[in-house]
């Protein structure tokens, strides 16, 4: 919340941190009236330091314990206040901070994964780009001058990224989604810009932002007391694609225990919310917005839950 051009909200008045001195445990702000807000972008990882409980359930397994979250901060957006709108967009280079807590998790059998694949509704695992993908990539970055086609940023120390235009997954080969017309040269900032709304259409994110927003209901609790992950393929379950909720306080609240307890009315609270949406693809009342193209992920988050 006080990271460097962040705007601070203390006593209903606006402030603008100029600094932030983590070694000193220090941050420098000064008052400012501002008409927008910040909102930081975050990476996070969690491992397992204890599991608690496990138990088989419909379509899953459902664990709690004691993990580590470990989240990063790699940079921040400035929004309108009334509007929301977008103004831009900046990176930050911040040290990681690691919250010891607990959590409660449901990880997909293979099974579950299975049949979703069999339907057509798994997209959660990374592309693979296919054989001409190394050699394309190069003509592109060599095309584009090695400058991404955004921002302007030349290459440095680090190669840029090369982006499919159209979702990868849009194609009914590799051949086809890797034509050159089809790849830009991006710098890594630009494209995990364009890349964030294309993960909120996996249906392992949906089901995510569902169970993160329906929990505190359950709980009687602040929104903020939980954090939510997503991983396709996590470390909490031996490699399967996992759903985590955990308390946003050191050693945790309780939280975690009694949603392992309440999980088959979380499961049905989340299938009857996505269920009444009125929505076709995604919005943010029920798997959150729609992706690239439009593409939501409301079919998939919805197969998910019929089948837990």
């Amino acid at each position: 919340m006080a990271h460097p051009k962040a705007v601070y909200l203390h006593e209903a008045e606006t402030y603008l941190v100029e600094a932030l001195d983590l070694e000193n445990h220090t941050a420098r702000l000064r008052p400012e009236r501002v008409d927008y807000y910040t909102t930081p972008r975050r990476e996070t990882s969690i491992g397992l330091l204890e599991l608690h409980a496990e138990q088989p359930v419909r379509g899953a397994r459902k664990f709690e314990g004691e993990l580590s979250v470990t989240t990063r901060v790699t940079g921040f957006k400035r929004l309108r206040w009334l509007t929301r709108e977008l103004i831009d967009q900046e990176a930050l280079d911040l040290p990681p901070a690691t919250l010891l807590t607990t959590g409660y998790w449901v990880s997909l059998t293979p099974e579950t994964v299975d049949q979703l694949k069999e339907s057509g509704l798994w997209n959660n695992y990374p592309n693979d780009y296919g054989a001409n993908w190394e050699v394309q990539r190069q003509r592109a970055l060599a095309r584009d001058n090695h400058t991404c086609q955004v921002c302007g940023a030349p290459e440095r120390e680090r190669s840029h990224h090369v982006h499919h235009r159209a979702p990868f997954r849009a194609f009914a080969s590799f051949l086809e989604a890797n034509q050159l017309e089809n790849l830009v040269t991006l710098c890594a900032e630009c494209h995990r810009r364009v890349e964030t709304v294309v993960r909120v259409r996996s249906g392992l994110a949906g089901l995510a932002y569902a169970l993160g927003n329906l929990a505190p209901f359950f709980l009687m609790c602040d929104a903020s007391d939980l954090g939510v992950h997503s991983d396709p393929q996590s470390p909490l379950a031996q490699g399967a694609p996992t759903v985590a909720l955990y308390d946003q306080v050191p050693a945790g609240l309780g939280f975690s225990r009694q949603l392992y307890e309440l999980h088959a009315e979380l499961i049905q609270g989340a299938l009857e919310l996505v269920s009444a949406c009125s929505c076709e693809l995604g919005c943010p009342s029920c798997v959150g917005p729609g992706g690239e193209l439009g593409a939501g992920s409301k079919p998939e988050t919805l197969a998910i839950l019929k089948m837990l």
